[in-house]
């Protein structure tokens, strides 16, 4: 959340519903006027600490982050995806939930992995992509995040995301054809 005056996140949320636009949500570092902007966010994106503040729900796994992610949702946000770490994300939408692994990678620092992984949906999201879609992006970004120290400097660029998951689909079409073959 920014650390503007109070009310500016409101107002960004406010306009950008106004003008049609699609609004994100990420409410770290939580604070109490997060809870007033719930209704404004097409896509919120709580960890699980937060997600329990916001929500009032105790959060310990996928079972309880979906109820809390529906209680978020009753309150007004479109889709919630709270962030799991390990366990990857779960998004609740109009539609039901939808579930993102995480990519299994040598973690050395996970600083940066939240503002990674809002980065690469938002990216996502700009290009149209299927939630789905959206959230395997947004996870290989926050995972190559992983991989190095510090915030800013373990940022992936672009084309180190799209090789994650390049040879991740790579090794599932192997894996694939392996359980096929007879």
């Amino acid at each position: 959340m920014s650390r503007g005056g109070k009310g500016a996140n409101a107002w960004v949320l406010g306009e950008g519903r106004r003008r049609g636009r699609v609004t994100l949500l990420n409410p770290a570092p939580m604070r109490d006027e997060a809870r007033d902007l719930v209704a404004l966010a097409d896509y919120l994106t709580p960890n699980e600490t937060e997600t329990e503040r916001l929500a009032g729900v105790v959060v310990r796994g996928a079972e309880s982050a979906a109820a809390a992610a529906r209680a978020l949702r009753s309150r007004g946000a479109g889709t919630v995806i709270v962030t799991l770490g390990a366990q990857g994300a779960l998004a609740c939408t109009a539609d039901g939930l939808v579930r993102a692994p995480a990519l299994p990678v040598a973690v050395v620092d996970t600083t940066a992995a939240g503002d990674a992984f809002n980065a690469g949906l938002a990216v996502a999201l700009g290009e149209a992509r299927a939630l789905p879609d959206a959230l395997r992006f947004a996870s290989a970004t926050a995972a190559l995040a992983c991989t190095r120290r510090g915030a800013q400097p373990s940022l992936p660029r672009r084309d180190q995301v799209e090789t994650l998951l390049g040879a991740r689909g790579a090794a599932e079409a192997r894996l694939n054809r392996r359980r096929a073959a007879p």
